[in-house]
């Protein structure tokens, strides 16, 4: 019974020795950019911490600081509140650097030379925390784009990238396009230039600028990039000799379009206007409507999604329109 009490003790003893003989560990922190003499927040050193009368027991205590780029702290001892305390020598950069380790020395009678120091009482780390000094970038020069107008709606094209060298929230960015237009929607959260409108028939280039802007306090802003895209028309159905009125004649090159498999039921992809008839009408003959995922307006010839669209199962719709002069004189498949 005597050794099962005599053995915690004496391993609760030595565990106690050691823990004594550890550096005590302080942390705190200083916004960047703050004027020289700011003082470093959250950290306060007790002096009865470091026990200076073990060091300095006949002579004045001094201090001083060791460490990479000590050089941008000064330490000195509050006697009223009897806590050493850190203040900035320098103004500070968090992009620069962002956090410090440190470390206080005991000198006694003075610091003059690293002879000086007796030892090193407590061990330090600054963080250098982030304001929103610096706007967002754009890592792009300003884009021309030529789209195919037949593109279908909901397509990217055009993903922008901006940086902020910031942190945090004050790095974080949302996009937005002005001035705004009907055709074109920046996605804030992505920078996705997306279709949302048809520019089929358009002849003239669309332009917006697109900016960058942080999550931080006051928000910052970046210079504009511009942005033009410049519609390029499908080829026209062929032309007809007056001899093959009301015969039929396939498309030698069809119409390719790209359709994401996100689009919704009734979405417009694109419309077969114009076409050389002054009134038209449009007619799906393959395949039928029944097991056709887009089907076609009669009188507009809009194309428009009748079903969900799945990439993996059938990654390719073929289909055949017709399109009828309604006055009878010609029609071509």
């Amino acid at each position: 019974m005597f050794w099962t009490i005599l053995l915690p003790y004496c391993v609760s003893f030595v565990l106690g020795n050691k823990t004594d003989e550890r550096i005590p560990f302080f942390h705190g922190h200083v916004f960047e950019n703050s004027p020289p003499g700011s003082k470093v927040n959250g950290l306060s050193i007790p002096v009865k911490r470091i026990d200076p009368q073990r060091w300095c027991a006949k002579s004045g205590m001094h201090l001083k600081l060791l460490g990479d780029r000590s050089e941008d702290f000064h330490v000195f001892a509050h006697h009223k509140r009897g806590h050493i305390l850190l203040k900035t020598s320098n103004v500070l950069d968090r992009e620069e650097r962002a956090e410090y380790f440190l470390s206080v020395a005991l000198c006694c009678q003075s610091c003059a030379s690293a002879e000086r120091v007796v030892a090193e009482v407590a061990s330090i780390k600054v963080d250098v925390l982030d304001t929103n000094d610096h706007e967002p970038t754009f890592q792009h020069a300003d884009v021309k784009i030529t789209l195919d107008d037949a593109t279908a709606l909901r397509s990217v094209v055009y993903t922008v990238k901006a940086e902020d060298i910031d942190s945090g929230k004050n790095a974080e960015l949302i996009y937005y396009a002005l001035p705004r237009n009907g055709s074109f929607y920046v996605v804030p959260k992505t920078g996705d230039i997306l279709l949302v409108d048809s520019i089929l028939g358009l002849a003239q280039p669309i332009k917006f600028s697109v900016f960058a802007r942080d999550h931080g306090w006051p928000a910052r802003t970046s210079l504009n990039m511009d942005i033009e895209i410049s519609p390029r028309q499908w080829p026209a159905l062929p032309q007809l000799d007056n001899g093959l009125s009301r015969k039929s004649r396939s498309v030698p090159e069809p119409v390719l379009i790209t359709v994401s498999e996100d689009a919704s039921i009734g979405s417009v992809i694109m419309n077969l206007h114009p076409v050389r008839f002054q009134s038209a009408s449009f007619e799906l003959i393959h395949p039928d409507a029944d097991n056709s995922p887009v089907t076609v307006s009669r009188d507009s010839g809009d194309l428009v999604i009748s079903r969900r669209l799945d990439r993996e199962t059938k990654p390719l719709v073929e289909i055949t329109v017709k399109v009828q002069d309604k006055r009878g004189e010609c029609a071509v498949t």
